[in-house]
């Protein structure tokens, strides 16, 4: 499992058996940009920087009130463990409605046998309280495999790629103003 995957897996007390990401050469390695100027950009940021030092006031402060109030429903415990040595890239803002974006990014760490192994992600992020926040995660899991989906307004969940599809389609009678609670089947953070 990917190292930073596995490290927003364990923070949210997942267990699931996921692939694997390709190693990439050591030269690929960058250090972390300069704190980007758009707010979006900058939610992301923080919460890398924040993952990579283990400072989880930080890092939980970045997730939307609902992801941190489910998290806590469930039991769980948002404590990163640090990896100085890591590094990361926040990548490309999209927009998708007024309130709403995804933010790409890559993260670098070192693996068990010392060699880099960068991760590609998308975050879901809300403006929840004049502030953006991240609601959730698509981690990239490599050539000809789906990305695993993980909905922190919904940490009960993992969405792999059954659960997935099952959630790009919903039943035509759900209504869509019914809320949604946590015990529901996983949630794709990015719709």
């Amino acid at each position: 499992m990917p190292r930073m995957l596995s490290l927003l897996v364990a923070l949210v007390v997942l267990t699931s058996a996921l692939g694997c990401n390709s190693k990439s050469d050591p030269a690929s390695g960058q250090a972390n940009q300069a704190l980007p100027n758009d707010p979006i950009a900058q939610t992301v940021y923080e919460f890398l920087d924040a993952i990579r030092t283990g400072n989880a006031e930080v890092s939980s402060s970045r997730l939307t009130p609902l992801a941190l109030m489910r998290i806590s429903e469930n039991d769980m415990i948002f404590a990163p463990p640090a990896s100085e040595r890591a590094t990361f890239q926040v990548g490309q803002v999209e927009m998708f409605e007024a309130d709403k974006a995804f933010v790409e990014s890559v993260w670098t760490d070192v693996d068990v046998d010392g060699l880099p192994n960068r991760e590609k992600m998308t975050w879901a992020l809300k403006l929840s309280n004049n502030q953006w926040r991240i609601s959730g995660m698509a981690a990239d899991m490599g050539p000809d495999q789906p990305p695993v989906l993980i909905d922190f307004e919904n940490p009960g969940q993992l969405a792999g790629p059954s659960q997935q599809q099952k959630s790009a389609n919903p039943p035509a009678q759900q209504d869509a103003t019914t809320p949604r609670q946590a015990s529901q089947p996983a949630q794709n953070p990015f719709r």
